[in-house]
């Protein structure tokens, strides 16, 4: 799951206090980071804050996203019905700045293009830097890096999770 991704099954609760104005350096950028429909993927995700760091894994598959943190109970995933893309993409055009190509590196010997850009959230108004691993070849996101967050992207042999692994929602009173 791309940090857009994250960003916006997150912000389906909370608003950003901040917003940029559109930016058209990050048209491209943005379509390769909006999850696609028909393109399953799982997602590995480390985030670190002071002293303590935290692993979550996600998956996306049929408008459903499974995410799973290290310390789950019982090491169930939550399933969570995928957000509207186009609030998604109308909040990543208007917390997201500066995007550009500034190299390029391999990651697991595929070619890639790294791009910077500069993005709010709803937990941080003040902009962070993003440095974005894209493949040169087929546009798809791979690695997105942050302060504290560190997030690996994987397309091949993905499955969601067993009924039996998924946590079942409460029931409500």
């Amino acid at each position: 799951m791309s940090r857009l991704a994250l960003t916006c099954a997150l912000a389906a609760t909370f608003a950003p206090t901040t917003l940029f104005a559109q930016d058209a350096s990050c048209a491209a950028y943005i379509e390769a980071t909006t999850p696609k429909p028909d393109r399953p993927y799982r997602v590995q995700q480390t985030i670190k804050v002071d002293k303590s760091e935290m692993k979550n894994e996600a998956v996306y598959i049929n408008n459903t996203i499974y995410t799973r943190s290290s310390d789950a109970p019982g090491g169930k995933w939550n399933a969570t019905p995928m957000p509207d893309l186009k609030e998604a993409i109308a909040m990543a055009k208007k917390t997201t700045s500066r995007c550009s190509v500034t190299g390029v590196d391999t990651l697991d010997g595929k070619p890639m293009n790294v791009w910077t850009s500069y993005a709010t959230t709803p937990f941080e108004p003040k902009p962070s830097t993003w440095k974005t691993w894209i493949g040169a070849t087929d546009g798809r996101v791979y690695r997105q890096m942050s302060e504290g967050f560190d997030q690996r992207i994987f397309y091949d042999n993905v499955s969601a999770p067993a009924a039996s692994d998924v946590a079942q929602p409460r029931k409500r009173k």
